[in-house]
């Protein structure tokens, strides 16, 4: 029976450090962690206590990222010290013995041993008495304090991805009007009337995102850092970065502005956007979330007021405006449910997401 009870210890302290590998040392999110799995379902409660009728607000899913962290990293340590209490509690009295006195062998002293050890405080009521209690009491200090110090490593690397994420949210927001407009903001990149700066700002735009997808793959809680403020929100990002892609495909005239519609700069944001949604998507939703209908005659709307918006400010668009509207639902097909899915997931309203849009 003894054997049994050390060898579920032992387990269990491979799977917590294999977790802890796998977030903090090596953080791919294609890997289902068991941190993960719990920050899911940490999302999912907080979400549902959002709407009971004493709360109401979506003020509590702010606080959801912070939780997350905290609660995955006493779930860290109280399985690891659980672990090692296992694989204690057979040597109480034998390898381990109380330093006065009756040693106790009840769970309890096992689990305080383990989390004295494991928090390198140690105690002096209860020492190994064999080397290889010695040798294991030594190993548990040695990964509790490296557990710790890990966290704290990781604690600062997810708050500075989360600082750069929202001062690029920031400046999509301020460069689209406050709003989130892609037709200002495809007007701003304008120029002397060629578009001549846009590739540079464009690259700019691509090189954020693609840092934001890494960030999300370091650092998967980042998904569950949700502010009350909707221009903070990876929806509201990808729905820019990607309808502004679609409005120069579409929108803009292919022989006066070729330049700038076969330039690598629009190349790398359309791929560099669409990789981004689709990564975080096959993270984070299912298909309960992706099967949102929508209907498409918004979407040619929005197209006929993006287009005139922009011949308002003397760029020449397409000459076919009813082949540019369907070019632009074709290419709108291709991400729109997965944004409207994502911002459903993290409870935005589609309003929210894209005012006007």
């Amino acid at each position: 029976m003894d054997w049994l009870i050390q060898s579920a210890g032992v387990g269990i302290v491979l799977t917590i450090f294999a977790d802890v590998y796998l977030t903090v040392l090596y953080p791919r999110n294609s890997y289902d962690t068991l941190s993960l799995r719990l920050s899911k379902w940490i999302w999912g409660i907080f979400r549902q206590v959002s709407h009971l009728p004493p709360f109401k607000s979506k003020r509590v899913l702010s606080h959801c990222g912070a939780s997350l962290i905290i609660i995955v990293v006493v779930f860290w340590v109280c399985s690891l010290t659980l672990g090692f209490a296992l694989l204690i509690l057979p040597a109480l009295g034998q390898g381990i013995q109380a330093s006065q006195g009756e040693t106790p062998t009840d769970f309890a002293t096992a689990f305080y041993y383990s989390g004295f050890a494991l928090t390198t405080l140690g105690v002096g009521d209860l020492v190994p008495k064999t080397a290889l209690w010695r040798v294991l009491t030594i190993l548990e200090a040695a990964m509790g304090f490296s557990v710790i110090t890990a966290t704290i490593t990781y604690l600062l690397s997810v708050y500075s991805a989360l600082n750069r994420r929202n001062t690029f949210a920031l400046s999509l927001y301020h460069r689209s009007s406050n709003t989130a407009n892609t037709a200002d903001l495809l007007v701003r990149f304008k120029g002397f009337g060629r578009f001549e700066m846009a590739t540079q700002e464009i690259s700019s735009i691509t090189r954020d995102l693609l840092f934001l997808l890494e960030s999300h793959h370091a650092y998967p809680v980042l998904h569950y850092f949700r502010f009350q403020q909707p221009q903070y929100s990876l929806a509201r990002i990808a729905f820019i970065s990607l309808d502004l892609v679609t409005l120069i495909k579409t929108a803009l005239h292919p022989q006066v502005y070729k330049p700038l519609l076969t330039s690598s700069a629009v190349t790398e944001l359309e791929s560099g956007s669409l990789d981004l949604l689709y990564q975080v998507a096959d993270s984070f939703l299912n298909e309960q979330f992706l099967d949102q209908p929508r209907n498409q005659q918004d979407w040619r709307e929005w197209y006929f007021k993006a287009v005139k918006k922009l011949q308002q400010q003397d760029i020449e668009t397409v000459d076919d405006l009813e082949a540019g509207a369907d070019h632009y639902v074709a290419l709108r097909n291709r991400w729109d449910n997965v944004v409207v899915a994502l911002a459903h997931y993290m409870d935005y309203s589609w309003s929210e997401i894209a005012p006007n849009v």
